[in-house]
This record gives C-alpha cells, sequence and structure tokens, in this order.
C-alpha cells in the first residue's frame, strides 16, 4: 500500500481534523465510517484521481485527527463538522460519497446541516435504525470495562472485529494502518469513546426526511456485508425518490477494500453522469 498522509487541517467545533485533496477535475468529498479512517478510500483515489479531485478527512476521534476525553464524537456532530468544512473550503456543489457512518454524515450535512452539493452516494450505510453489530452494542454497553483492557488484548479485539467486515483477507500493512490510530492509550479510549456515543436517534430522523431528497442519489452495497445487511441496502434506497442500488458481488461491508475495482468503476460510471467528464 502506497503511503499516503493528510497534510492540511482544520479547527472543527469537535477539535482539529486532518484533511487534505488528491487529483484534478469536478470536486468529490469522501467520508469514511466508523472504525476507520481516510485510508480506506487509497484504491479509489488511485484509480479516479485523474479524473476528479478527492477532498478526503478523518472524522473528529478518527485517524490523524484530534482525540480527547469528553469530545464529542456522535452522528450529528459529524454532520455539522462536515458541513462546517465543506463552507470553509468554499466547494461548488460537490458530490457527497459516505461509507458506512459516513452515510449518515453526507445525509445529516445535506439534510439537516443545508449544504450545498451536486449528489449524494451512500456504500453500505449506517441509514437506519437500529443499527450496530452485536459486538459494537455489547461495548457501549459497557465502554469503561473494554476502555482499560490491556492493549494486547484490545488490540487483538479490534483486529478480529474488522476482519469479520472483509470478503477476503486482508493485506497485513492495510490492516496495520486501519488499527494504528486506536492503538495507544489515547487512541484506545478514543475508540470506545465513539462506541459509546453511537447515536440511533439521528438515523431515526434522518429517515423522516430522506423523501424529501431533491439531488441525484445512487445506494452501493457489498452483497457479503456481514456488519449491515444488503437487505437494510434495499430498503434504504426505496426510501430515496429516485435512487439506484448497485450490489457488489464477492464484497463485504468495506466493498472499496474487498473490490476497490468494481466499486470505483461503479463510482466512476454514476459520477460521470452529472459531471459530464
Amino acid at each position: 500500500m502506497t503511503e499516503f498522509d493528510l497534510k492540511q487541517s482544520f479547527e472543527s467545533s469537535c477539535g482539529k481534523i486532518a484533511h487534505d485533496v488528491f487529483g484534478e477535475g469536478p470536486d468529490v468529498v469522501l467520508v469514511h465510517g466508523t472504525p476507520v479512517s481516510s485510508v480506506i478510500w487509497h484504491g479509489v483515489l488511485k484509480r479516479l484521481q485523474h479524473r476528479y479531485r478527492f477532498h478526503v478527512l478523518d472524522l473528529p476521534g478518527y485517524g490523524c485527527s484530534a482525540k480527547f476525553d469528553g469530545q464529542e464524537v456522535r452522528l450529528r456532530s459529524f454532520a455539522r463538522v462536515l458541513a462546517e468544512w465543506l463552507a470553509s473550503k468554499e466547494l461548488s456543489r460537490p458530490a457527497l460519497v459516505g461509507h458506512d457512518f459516513g452515510g449518515a454524515t453526507v445525509m445529516g450535512a445535506y439534510l439537516i446541516e443545508k449544504a450545498d452539493v451536486a449528489a449524494i452516494c451512500v456504500s453500505d450505510g449506517v441509514v437506519l435504525s437500529p443499527w450496530g453489530t452485536a459486538f459494537s452494542r455489547h461495548v457501549k454497553e459497557n465502554e469503561e470495562v473494554f476502555a482499560n483492557v490491556p492493549e494486547y488484548i484490545h488490540h487483538a479485539v479490534l483486529e478480529a472485529h474488522l476482519k469479520t467486515a472483509m470478503s477476503r483477507t486482508l493485506d497485513q500493512a492495510v490492516l496495520d494502518r486501519l488499527t494504528a490510530p486506536w492503538l495507544s492509550e489515547s487512541g484506545q479510549r478514543a475508540y470506545y469513546r465513539q462506541v459509546g456515543q453511537y447515536d440511533y436517534e439521528y438515523t431515526e430522523q434522518l429517515e423522516q426526511l430522506y423523501p424529501t431528497i431533491s439531488v441525484p442519489t445512487t445506494v452501493f452495497w457489498g452483497e457479503e456485508d456481514r456488519w449491515v445487511d444488503t437487505s437494510e441496502g434495499e430498503r434504504f434506497s426505496q426510501m430515496l425518490p429516485d435512487a439506484t442500488l448497485r450490489i457488489l458481488p464477492d464484497a463485504g461491508h468495506f466493498v472499496m477494500l474487498d473490490a476497490p475495482g468494481l466499486f470505483s468503476r461503479y463510482l466512476d460510471e454514476w459520477l460521470s453522469e452529472f459531471f459530464h467528464v
């Protein structure tokens, strides 16, 4: 995996976030989910940055962004921070692409924070209530217990949990990049902090607004997603006024890691329709 680092920073209402821009062309914002970071978009950037100007960021409390005790890391705060960041960048109606938590983030930025965007893509999104794996719900109920386990146990549990989101064996170097932000003492506490703040009420609020969407939308889902079943993708796409649903075969929850080529092709086909590139 070629290294890429986010060299820019923005002081948001929930702490400093890391971000950067790659490529040339129409503006596209890529928003990751939990428990990962912008690293998941590496394969998409490599394949499509010659066609689009990609903006990537690490959400508050994730990746290279600031992590601290008392930090707000709820879905509603992510949507607010994304809207703040978009306003600061003064982008001209970008397309938003959100995965997992990033799905609720981009939807909230548009539907609640009123960000001006051209189109929205959601992949394997945390967008409908109830959500969360059985393990994550157990962690939420026992945040302090998990936050104080020995680091080697935390590391082993985190790796094992991430592997359940893949349909193939993930390269160890990529897995290391995904787990690294959570392995220090502060990182471990940050990991369980975000689980402890899972915000189910926010997705309930968003569900009432999905039928009002007036920009082009599309939905991607991994056929073998064991974290958020494909039936959720079907239900979500049916709530949108005019959305298409693309199922990616042989892909789990992290579709852009399991099938980066196919994910990039589908994304390019959709983006090119309204950007005319």
